[in-house]
Formats: C-alpha cells, structure tokens, sequence
C-alpha cells in the first residue's frame, strides 16, 4: 500500500501541464492550497497524520512545484526560489528528472504515446 494521494496529486498535475491551457498556472494554485492549508498546522504531528493517505500539506506544495518546474525549467526559473541556495541546483535537476518520470509512467498506464503532449 502506498500514498495513493499523492499519486492522485502527481496523475492530476500531470495532466493539467500537458492538456489543460493555462495548466502550470492551475497546478500552482493548487500547490499555494497546500501552502495555505499548512500554515495552521502546529509544529508537531499526531501519529495517525503519519500514517495517512498522503503527505504532509508542505511536502505536497513542494512535490507540486516540483512537477510545474520539471515539466518546463526555462518558463518557471524562479519557481523554486524559496529552496536553500546550497540545494537549489540539485532539487531543480531532481524535479526535471522526477516530472520526466511521473509523466513517462502515466503515459504508460493510460497508452499514451509519449510524443502527443509536452
């Protein structure tokens, strides 16, 4: 079993930046309700939070932007700013690479040809 949200999040980014006009723009809002919904969390956790469906609300803001800036690095250059200087370089590569990724893999699962979108 695993975090079967989060990749109903991933599927649902995915398809907004490759076919929905003004998609990297909705997938941010979304990701800045995640940003949102955080802010009123404390500094702890209760343990069934732990266990739960999917990620943390900041991991998923994170995750989201990750995604919009891995699927066009040159259009979102800036998006992940708020990351440390000393590890900016190395999460840009590893959002490039996990969006190539994510978006490879749900094209396989739906029969997509790789060539149709993005």
């Amino acid at each position: 079993m695993g975090k079967e949200e989060d990749a109903v999040d991933n599927f649902a980014a995915v398809i907004m930046l490759n076919y929905v006009e003004q998609g990297a723009g909705a997938t941010i809002s979304a990701a800045d309700m995640f940003a949102f919904e955080s802010e009123d969390r404390p500094d702890y956790y209760d343990f069934y939070e732990y266990i739960g469906e999917h990620s943390f609300d900041l991991q998923r803001y994170f995750s989201t932007l990750c995604l919009v800036y891995g699927s066009d690095p040159d259009s979102h250059s800036n998006l992940l700013d708020e990351i440390e200087k000393d590890y900016l370089d190395e999460q840009k590569d590893k959002c490039i690479a996990t969006y190539q990724e994510i978006d490879y893999n749900w094209k396989q699962v739906l029969n997509i040809d790789s060539n149709t979108s993005s």
